[in-house]
């Protein structure tokens, strides 16, 4: 749960300071660690479009609906949670 926790804060902030939760990208899962699950739900109206946009640069993730899902894992590292919020960045901020 520590790694978990850690990781989807990085996932987060990492995100927050790029900008990507300032316009059509919204945090749905709490920004508290204690209560946020294993991933990071975000909210976007074509969340199925960033998500075959971040598949075609091999990154991974879910969706339902609207909601973008990242699920980190303990066996990646952190470059490359990094890689992922850099990538979805360059989707999401104009």
């Amino acid at each position: 749960r520590a790694i978990s926790t850690r990781q989807t804060r990085r996932l987060v902030d990492g995100l927050r300071a790029r900008g990507a939760l300032d316009g059509s990208l919204s945090l749905v899962s709490s920004d508290d660690g204690a209560r946020r699950g294993a991933f990071v739900s975000l909210r976007h109206a074509d969340a199925a479009g960033i998500a075959a946009a971040l598949r075609a640069r091999g990154i991974w993730t879910d969706t339902r609906g609207e909601l973008l899902r990242l699920g980190p894992a303990p066996y990646l590292l952190d470059d490359e949670l990094d890689a992922a919020v850099e990538a979805l960045a360059s989707i999401v901020v104009k």
